[in-house]
């Protein structure tokens, strides 16, 4: 298989947390057609660990060789992944995503850039067979993995901290495409599983969606503020909406959810954390979550 030129630079050029995330990309993309299938099948075990897989994946800490070793250990025992297997239809798309999430495991045990080409020929695969022969779901699967290889390598170390949420926000918004085609094509399950992923945002806003309409009215975007009370007291916060930063049209096209920043000073280039949601309701809900309570505009 003909490797995209992006992956092959990354692979002998890039760095093993820049394959990483990379890798975390195409998984997520692929994961909810294999969580649905398991879920369709009655495998809520092997779903569990096909999620922490996934999340070791999304971990940007330093990889624990033994759990990596521990969790490919846990997914070289599915059938999916039997040599022998000959698949077609479902079962060959939720092996696809599978073999995305064993290659990306078997990558922190390595821990070489390398192994970023597996999880992107899998993800590719995927796009493919979902087509139908009309190549248009293959071709964006193209751009995607170009564009994230582009902006990943851009990323300084620092940076990947702060970019991760917005990475796996596009990655999902792509996951839940893939798997509406492979309902739509396989007849897979109704409702998404419970996962992570394309399934489940990272914090969800509010429970009744009709709440989001009302709380964009109170978005206070790219305004610094001073945390006056809760965690973090006295340092600053910033939210900004992922489509505001896109460099391009196609990346605001990509782009979903916003990022809550929260530095040592307001330009937030000092100390600074991230954390993704999906929109100002998922702002006001993390907020009470950590007890904070910010005085907008008011930094020097």
């Amino acid at each position: 298989m003909k490797i995209l030129e992006s992956v092959r630079g990354m692979a002998f050029l890039g760095t093993f947390a820049q394959a990483r995330l990379f890798s975390a990309a195409c998984a997520e993309r692929t994961a909810g057609v294999l969580l649905r299938y398991l879920a369709d099948e009655g495998r809520p075990e092997d779903q569990d660990s096909c999620v922490a897989a996934l999340e070791l994946l999304w971990d940007i800490a330093p990889p624990d060789g033994s759990a990596a070793a521990a969790m490919h250990r846990r997914l070289s025992v599915l059938p999916e992944l039997d040599p022998e297997l000959r698949p077609d239809g479902a079962v060959a798309a939720a092996a696809l995503g599978l073999r995305a999430l064993f290659s990306g495991v078997a990558m922190l045990i390595d821990q070489g850039p390398d192994g970023a080409v597996a999880p992107s020929e899998s993800a590719r695969a995927l796009a493919r067979a979902l087509d139908g022969g009309g190549g248009a779901t293959a071709a964006e699967e193209d751009v995607i993995q170009d564009r994230d290889v582009e902006r990943i390598m851009s990323w300084s170390p620092e940076e990947q901290a702060l970019h991760v949420h917005g990475l796996r926000a596009s990655a999902a918004e792509a996951g839940r495409a893939r798997l509406a085609a492979a309902r739509k094509r396989y007849g897979l399950g109704g409702g998404a599983p419970d996962g992570t992923g394309p399934h489940r945002i990272a914090v969800t806003a509010t429970a009744d969606r009709g709440d989001v309409a009302a709380a964009e009215q109170r978005a206070r975007y790219g305004v610094v503020g001073r945390i006056t009370a809760g965690s973090d007291a006295g340092r600053y916060l910033r939210v900004d909406r992922s489509a505001d930063l896109a460099a391009s049209p196609e990346e605001r096209a990509g782009a979903a959810g916003v990022d809550i920043l929260v530095a040592a000073d307001p330009a937030m280039t000092r100390e600074c954390v991230g954390e993704w949601v999906e929109d100002w309701a998922g702002v006001e809900e993390a907020l009470r979550r950590e007890g904070r309570q910010v005085e907008w505009g008011t930094a020097p």
